[in-house]
Protein backbone atom coordinates (compact mmCIF):
# COMPACT_ATOMS: atom_id res chain seq x y z
CA UNK A 1 0.00 0.00 0.00
CA UNK A 2 1.29 3.00 -0.99
CA UNK A 3 0.58 6.52 0.90
CA UNK A 4 -0.90 9.20 -1.18
CA UNK A 5 2.45 11.52 -0.31
CA UNK A 6 4.24 9.13 -3.04
CA UNK A 7 1.29 8.79 -5.62
CA UNK A 8 1.30 13.22 -5.78
CA UNK A 9 3.79 14.89 -7.33
CA UNK A 10 3.57 18.24 -5.37
CA UNK A 11 6.81 20.13 -6.87
CA UNK A 12 4.81 20.39 -10.50
CA UNK A 13 2.20 22.50 -10.49
CA UNK A 14 1.38 21.98 -14.60
CA UNK A 15 0.81 19.02 -13.58
CA UNK A 16 -2.68 19.85 -12.60
CA UNK A 17 -5.13 21.92 -14.04
CA UNK A 18 -8.24 23.72 -12.43
CA UNK A 19 -11.52 22.09 -12.94
CA UNK A 20 -14.06 24.98 -14.01
CA UNK A 21 -17.05 22.96 -12.31
CA UNK A 22 -14.92 23.25 -8.76
CA UNK A 23 -14.33 26.95 -9.76
CA UNK A 24 -18.00 27.08 -10.40
CA UNK A 25 -19.41 25.89 -7.34
CA UNK A 26 -16.96 28.24 -5.81
CA UNK A 27 -18.06 31.23 -7.20
CA UNK A 28 -21.88 30.42 -6.52
CA UNK A 29 -21.46 29.67 -2.93
CA UNK A 30 -19.09 33.12 -2.17
CA UNK A 31 -21.91 34.78 -4.00
CA UNK A 32 -24.24 33.15 -2.10
CA UNK A 33 -22.18 33.74 1.14
CA UNK A 34 -21.73 38.05 0.62
CA UNK A 35 -25.29 37.52 0.11
CA UNK A 36 -26.02 36.47 3.27
CA UNK A 37 -23.30 38.90 5.00
CA UNK A 38 -24.43 42.13 3.58
CA UNK A 39 -28.14 41.08 4.81
CA UNK A 40 -26.83 40.61 8.12
CA UNK A 41 -24.93 44.15 7.79
CA UNK A 42 -28.49 45.83 6.76
CA UNK A 43 -30.74 44.19 9.68
CA UNK A 44 -28.29 43.64 12.73
CA UNK A 45 -27.04 46.33 14.85
CA UNK A 46 -23.32 44.79 13.67
CA UNK A 47 -21.57 46.92 16.64
CA UNK A 48 -22.35 43.38 18.70
CA UNK A 49 -22.44 41.13 15.56
CA UNK A 50 -20.09 38.01 16.15
CA UNK A 51 -19.31 36.23 13.48
CA UNK A 52 -17.11 33.69 14.70
CA UNK A 53 -16.76 32.17 18.40
CA UNK A 54 -12.82 33.25 18.11
CA UNK A 55 -14.18 37.22 17.57
CA UNK A 56 -12.41 38.53 20.51
CA UNK A 57 -9.20 36.28 19.78
CA UNK A 58 -9.27 37.26 16.17
CA UNK A 59 -9.22 41.02 16.87
CA UNK A 60 -6.69 41.27 19.46
CA UNK A 61 -4.46 39.49 17.36
CA UNK A 62 -5.71 41.68 13.67
CA UNK A 63 -4.93 45.28 16.04
CA UNK A 64 -1.73 43.67 17.35
CA UNK A 65 -0.34 43.26 14.19
CA UNK A 66 -2.15 45.70 12.30
CA UNK A 67 -2.88 48.74 14.92
CA UNK A 68 -3.28 51.13 12.52
CA UNK A 69 -4.56 49.70 9.01
CA UNK A 70 -8.27 51.65 8.00
CA UNK A 71 -10.65 49.29 7.51
CA UNK A 72 -12.72 51.64 5.52
CA UNK A 73 -10.51 50.37 2.52
CA UNK A 74 -8.10 47.21 2.54
CA UNK A 75 -7.10 46.96 -1.14
CA UNK A 76 -4.96 44.55 -2.86
CA UNK A 77 -1.56 46.36 -2.47
CA UNK A 78 -2.41 46.40 1.53
CA UNK A 79 -2.79 43.12 1.53
CA UNK A 80 0.28 42.31 -0.76
CA UNK A 81 2.72 45.33 -1.61
CA UNK A 82 5.85 46.12 0.41
CA UNK A 83 6.23 42.99 2.66
CA UNK A 84 2.74 43.05 3.47
CA UNK A 85 1.92 39.77 2.26
CA UNK A 86 4.66 37.78 4.47
CA UNK A 87 2.74 39.58 7.55
CA UNK A 88 -0.67 39.00 6.30
CA UNK A 89 0.66 34.87 5.98
CA UNK A 90 2.00 35.56 9.71
CA UNK A 91 -1.37 36.68 11.00
CA UNK A 92 -3.26 33.82 8.88
CA UNK A 93 -1.18 30.92 10.38
CA UNK A 94 -1.97 32.23 13.96
CA UNK A 95 -5.36 30.71 13.62
CA UNK A 96 -4.85 27.29 11.03
CA UNK A 97 -5.68 25.00 14.30
CA UNK A 98 -7.81 27.28 15.74
CA UNK A 99 -10.59 28.66 12.99
CA UNK A 100 -12.01 25.68 10.38
CA UNK A 101 -11.48 27.10 6.71
CA UNK A 102 -9.12 29.76 8.00
CA UNK A 103 -7.19 29.31 4.28
CA UNK A 104 -10.32 29.17 2.25
CA UNK A 105 -10.70 32.01 -0.06
CA UNK A 106 -13.33 34.19 0.46
CA UNK A 107 -14.72 37.52 -1.25
CA UNK A 108 -14.24 40.65 0.92
CA UNK A 109 -15.48 44.00 -0.28
CA UNK A 110 -12.06 46.51 -0.53
CA UNK A 111 -14.14 49.48 0.26
CA UNK A 112 -16.51 49.06 3.56
CA UNK A 113 -19.09 51.98 2.43
CA UNK A 114 -19.83 49.79 -0.58
CA UNK A 115 -21.69 46.51 -0.95
CA UNK A 116 -20.04 43.57 -2.72
CA UNK A 117 -19.45 43.91 -6.52
CA UNK A 118 -17.24 42.74 -9.39
CA UNK A 119 -15.28 45.77 -8.76
CA UNK A 120 -15.51 45.83 -4.69
CA UNK A 121 -14.25 42.75 -4.08
CA UNK A 122 -11.14 41.00 -3.73
CA UNK A 123 -10.67 36.97 -2.94
CA UNK A 124 -8.93 36.66 0.23
CA UNK A 125 -8.43 34.05 3.20
CA UNK A 126 -10.93 33.58 5.03
CA UNK A 127 -9.11 34.47 8.89
CA UNK A 128 -8.59 38.00 6.66
CA UNK A 129 -12.27 38.32 5.62
CA UNK A 130 -13.71 37.66 8.95
CA UNK A 131 -10.53 40.05 10.94
CA UNK A 132 -11.50 42.61 8.69
CA UNK A 133 -15.16 42.65 8.75
CA UNK A 134 -15.33 41.88 12.52
CA UNK A 135 -13.06 45.06 12.76
CA UNK A 136 -15.45 46.98 10.86
CA UNK A 137 -18.40 46.10 12.66
CA UNK A 138 -17.28 46.17 16.11
CA UNK A 139 -15.28 49.79 15.48
CA UNK A 140 -19.02 50.84 13.88
CA UNK A 141 -17.84 51.46 10.13
CA UNK A 142 -20.52 49.18 8.76
CA UNK A 143 -23.40 50.37 11.22
CA UNK A 144 -22.48 54.31 9.94
CA UNK A 145 -22.40 52.72 5.99
CA UNK A 146 -25.79 50.89 6.61
CA UNK A 147 -28.27 53.42 5.35
CA UNK A 148 -25.86 53.12 2.32
CA UNK A 149 -26.12 50.00 2.09
CA UNK A 150 -30.04 49.73 1.80
CA UNK A 151 -30.71 52.39 -0.29
CA UNK A 152 -28.04 51.31 -3.03
CA UNK A 153 -30.74 48.03 -2.43
CA UNK A 154 -33.40 49.45 -2.90
CA UNK A 155 -32.29 50.89 -5.91
CA UNK A 156 -31.37 47.61 -7.75
CA UNK A 157 -34.72 46.38 -6.64
CA UNK A 158 -36.69 48.78 -8.19
CA UNK A 159 -34.63 48.32 -11.55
Amino acid sequence: MTSIDTEIDYGDGDKYVNDESIEMAWAIKAGERSEVHMNLIMRCDTKSLRLNKHQDSILAAFRESFPDLNVEEVTPSLLKDNGAKEKWREFCEKFKEIVDDYSLGTLMRIHAAKAYSPDNTVVVPRIIYLAVEMARNVEGVNEKNKAAYIAHRDTLESL
